[in-house]
């Protein structure tokens, strides 16, 4: 199974933020090719869950409203994930329900503990073997 594309928009905003720790909206959905009204909605989620904090005005953007060591990347799937199941699983049948409480369940077991910076220390190691294979 696959991750809903809100959590995949979700997850690399919130490594955008964590990497350069503090960005606007406009640079994230620039930087991260995001749909910028789609990362507005992401964001507003996100804020409301505790995972950022906004300022305001001309300069502002959004920052990490705690550590990205403290950030289960878990908890983030949950949270933009909940409001797209809500409405689908009232509409499904007793299967269709038990077969995705059962992937839900797989996905939590393999992302487990894994936090906001080691998803995002293991994207720079990735990034940095394929640069030192670059050859000219």
């Amino acid at each position: 199974m696959r991750l809903s594309t809100k959590a995949r928009y979700g997850l690399r905003a919130l490594c955008h933020v964590a990497h350069r720790g503090y960005a606007s909206a406009h640079t994230i959905a620039e930087k991260q090719a995001i749909p910028s009204r789609y990362l507005e909605e992401i964001i507003g989620e996100l804020r409301k869950a505790g995972f950022v904090v906004g300022k305001r005005g001309p300069r502002g953007g959004y920052r990490l409203a705690r550590p990205a060591s403290e950030i289960a990347v878990s908890e983030v799937i949950a949270t933009l994930s909940a409001s797209s199941n809500q409405s689908s699983s009232q509409s499904t049948d007793e299967i269709t329900r038990l077969v995705e409480d059962c992937v839900d369940a797989r996905i939590e077991d393999a992302v487990g503990a894994l936090k906001l910076d080691e998803l995002l220390g293991e994207a720079r190691e990735r990034y940095r073997r394929k640069a030192s294979d670059y050859v000219i």
